[in-house]
C-alpha cells in the first residue's frame, strides 16, 4: 500500500518539513527516545541543525492528522546523505501510532525518492539505517522491507567519580584545542587519513567539517589535536550531550603514528577537560569490530557498554521515469 493510500486510510496527511517545523520534530524524537531509551539526548537545536542540512522539499515527511496538520507529529521520515555517495534512511514513528503500516508506507516512500535519482555507478543508491540491538521486532521489519544486518555498534559510557588520570604523550607530541579559521583544512585532513581505513568510511569534503563548526553544539574548547612538527597527528571532536554528558567523537590517529599511546592520551586528555567542566559521566559511539582495536581501549580506561545498535543496509535500484 503505498504512503497516500495508508494516510488517507488513517486520516493522515503528510507535508515536507520546514526550518519553523524543528520543535514539532524534537517533540516526536522526544516521545520516541523516551518510550524506547528512557531518556532524551538532543535538544530542538540540534534538530533545527539536521533541518538545515537537508533538501527539505526532497528529503523530509512530516507525518500528522488530516484535521490538524499543524498538531504534534504522528510520524517523520529524512534522508540524509553521505557525501552523495551513499544515504542514511531515518524514520520516526510516534509510540501510539505504531503497528498501522505508517512506517513501512515512509520507508517505501524513501526509497521511491531514492530510485529516481541517477547514481553515478548505475547501481543503486546504498542506504543505511539503524535499529535497536534487542529488538527482534525492528529487525523482522527492516527484514521485510528488504534490509539486511551490516555491523554492530555501541554506546560506551564512564563515570567520572575522581579526576581522570593524567594522559602520558609520546615525545615531540603536544596537544591544543582547535583553532577556528585556521585548523579547518588540517583538521579535515588528519580525519579523513585516520578513518580512511574504518569499516563504511566515506570521504568527506571540507565543506562538511566547516559545517559542522556552524552547529548549536560546536564549541571549539571541546575540539583537541595532538601535534607532531606542526601536523595534526591526532583528533578529538567532541560535544556535551543535553543531559550534561560528556560525548567523545572523532576520536583517531593517523596510521603513521598508531599504537604510540596517541589514543589513549587524547581521549584521557578529553576526560581531563569534562572533569574540569564539572561533568562527571562520558560516553561515545564505536564499532563493535574496530579494526584498531577502539573498543579494547575503552574498556582499559573504564569505559563499558550501555547500548547496541545495528546498521542495516540496502541498495536502492535506479528506476527511470522517462
Amino acid at each position: 500500500m503505498s504512503l497516500e493510500e495508508t494516510l488517507e486510510r488513517l486520516a493522515l496527511t503528510v507535508t515536507p518539513a520546514t526550518l519553523d517545523d524543528a520543535t514539532r520534530v524534537f517533540d516526536l524524537e522526544a516521545a520516541v527516545d523516551l518510550h524506547d531509551f528512557g531518556d532524551v539526548d538532543f535538544t530542538v537545536d540540534e534538530m533545527r541543525d539536521e533541518l538545515e542540512a537537508a533538501d527539505l522539499a526532497n528529503d523530509t515527511w512530516l507525518v500528522s492528522l488530516a484535521s490538524a496538520p499543524d498538531a504534534a507529529l504522528v510520524a517523520r521520515a529524512i534522508l540524509e546523505p553521505r557525501a552523495r555517495v551513499e544515504y542514511r534512511a531515518h524514520v520516526s514513528v510516534h509510540p501510539g501510532w505504531r503497528g498501522r503500516g505508517v512506517g513501512s508506507a515512509l520507508a517505501s516512500a524513501l526509497e521511491e525518492s531514492l530510485s529516481r535519482r541517477q547514481p553515478s555507478d548505475g547501481d543503486g543508491w546504498p542506504v543505511f539505517g539503524f535499529i535497536r540491538a534487542d529488538a527482534p521486532r525492528e529487525a523482522r521489519w527492516t527484514q521485510h522491507l528488504g534490509y539486511a544486518w551490516a555491523r554492530r555498534f555501541l554506546r560506551m559510557r564512564i563515570e567520572l567519580n575522581e579526576p581522570p588520570p593524567e594522559p602520558q604523550w609520546p615525545d615531540g607530541i603536544t596537544v591544543r584545542d582547535f583553532v577556528q579559521g585556521q585548523d579547518e583544512r588540517p583538521l579535515h585532513d588528519a580525519l579523513e587519513a585516520a578513518f580512511t581505513d574504518h569499516w563504511g568510511h566515506v570521504t568527506r569534503p571540507p565543506e562538511d567539517l566547516v559545517a559542522r563548526t556552524q552547529r548549536s553544539d560546536f564549541d571549539a574548547g571541546l575540539w583537541h589535536v595532538a601535534v607532531d612538527d606542526g601536523r595534526i597527528v591526532a583528533t578529538a571532536t567532541n560535544s556535551v550531550l543535553p543531559d550534561g554528558v560528556g560525548w567523545v567523537s572523532g576520536l583517531g590517529v593517523i596510521p603513521s603514528h598508531r599504537r604510540r599511546g596517541l589514543a589513549r592520551a587524547i581521549l584521557l586528555h578529553s576526560f581531563g577537560v569534562f572533569w574540569r567542566r564539572g561533568m562527571t559521566a562520558v560516553a561515545l559511539g564505536v564499532d563493535a569490530e574496530s579494526l584498531t582495536g577502539a573498543t579494547r581501549l575503552y574498556e582499559s580506561v573504564g569505559m563499558r557498554e550501555v547500548l547496541a545498535w545495528d546498521q542495516v543496509r540496502k541498495v536502492v535500484p535506479y528506476s527511470s521515469t522517462e
